[in-house]
């Protein structure tokens, strides 16, 4: 039995509340994260459209709930676009790399459930941090909800490949990734202010796309 990585960071880190306890030790057990690109939407879309975000991150929580559902509805439900997310972990890093290990433990068809629970659920994490025990019921109880128990939990948390895995996803990022939320369409990092902005960002590049693929017309 041990003690997660995380809870150990949280215990020398973060300080101390009302009355801090000490996190719960767990088994290591055998895990199968998914490993691959987490992508929302139709794989086939014309579009791929990479948010470089964090679950702790505020603006990215904004973005997550004023301005998300209205993109998802408009591009990613109709099968015009397809969404890469790539974690860019922001303070506390800690609990950040703990979501997406979470996350990828889920599988595949439930990591952006989770990542949706991690942003609805920002605000009761950032309130647990300073207490270690606490946080962990809490990453555990988000766990349970998508079928993990306590142990693959804690074995998540500590799997160094999704770390890693985390990290390689940071250092490939384009040099113009300086801030989250970022977006980037075919390589270019889009300037945004509004959502106007990135509807009119995305119908540009559907329209391009729509012309690469349509047949030649006759001279």
């Amino acid at each position: 039995m041990k003690l997660s990585a995380l809870a150990i960071v949280l215990a020398l880190g973060l300080g101390a509340c009302d009355t801090p306890r000490a996190p719960e030790a767990f088994e290591t057990v055998a895990i199968t994260p998914f490993m691959g690109a987490p992508i929302l939407g139709d794989p086939n879309a014309p579009v791929t459209l990479v948010e470089y975000a964090s679950t702790t991150c505020g603006h990215c929580k904004g973005f997550h709930d004023q301005v998300f559902p209205d993109l998802k509805a408009k591009y990613i439900d109709t099968g015009k676009v397809k969404l890469h997310f790539i974690m860019m972990p922001t303070q506390p890093v800690a609990i950040a790399l703990a979501g997406e290990a979470i996350a990828r433990c889920a599988g595949e068809a439930k990591y952006f459930d989770v990542i949706d629970t991690l942003f609805d659920a920002q605000e009761t994490l950032y309130a647990a941090a300073q207490n270690p025990w606490l946080l962990q019921q809490e990453l555990r109880g988000i766990g349970k909800t998508f079928g993990l128990d306590n142990n693959q939990v804690g074995s998540c948390i500590d799997d160094k490949g999704i770390v890693e895995l985390t990290r390689a996803g940071v250092r490939e990022a384009p040099e113009s990734i300086t801030g989250t939320p970022s977006f980037v369409i075919d390589g270019v990092k889009l300037e945004l202010e509004t959502l106007d902005d990135l509807s009119a960002a995305l119908d540009a590049a559907i329209a391009a796309a729509a012309q690469e693929t349509s047949p030649l017309q006759p001279t």
